[in-house]
């Protein structure tokens, strides 16, 4: 035995300190995954807000989406997936039905499947975020840098 050795203390004493260090690193561990749980539980459920956007603008867009998702089905973004696959994808398409659906609404005609003038100013919204959609996807998400955002930003 070493002059270090249990530092005076008996064998069992030292045997006890390690079970109540052990009890106490587990109870710890115990509380620390308890909090865990409870913070991805706060996460799954917290609903992210948007304050400077609007909830009936967003449904207009939604319901623009699903008519393209009726319209181009298999071809349709949320099924095909990343990639200008189709030409009603290619970035001048997308850009041209943005200006056409601005001009409609400009010049008061009314969507031909929503039937409101407004629905065109929705259209023309979804239509510029599958432009941004697809011109996003030209980058790594995890890993666009300073240079990447300022192109994003032009």
């Amino acid at each position: 035995m070493s002059q270090y050795d249990n530092l005076g203390a008996t064998d069992e004493e030292v045997m006890d300190s390690l079970r109540e260090d052990v009890i106490s690193a587990f109870k710890i561990c115990n509380q620390q995954r308890e909090r865990i749980a409870t913070l991805e539980s706060e996460l799954a459920t917290a609903k992210k807000t948007y304050e400077f956007l609007n909830e009936d603008f967003l449904v207009l867009m939604n319901d623009i989406g699903r008519l393209g998702h009726e319209k181009f089905g298999a071809d349709a973004i949320e099924v095909s997936g990343d990639g200008r696959k189709i030409k009603r994808h290619q970035s001048e398409e997308i850009l041209r039905h943005v200006r056409q659906h601005l001009t409609d609404y400009e010049n008061g005609v009314e969507h031909d499947k929503l039937s409101t003038v407004g629905a065109h100013l929705a259209a023309a919204a979804f239509n510029a975020m599958l432009e941004f959609y697809f011109f996003r996807s030209n980058f790594t998400f995890f890993s666009m840098n300073r240079v990447n955002d300022e192109n994003l930003a032009r």
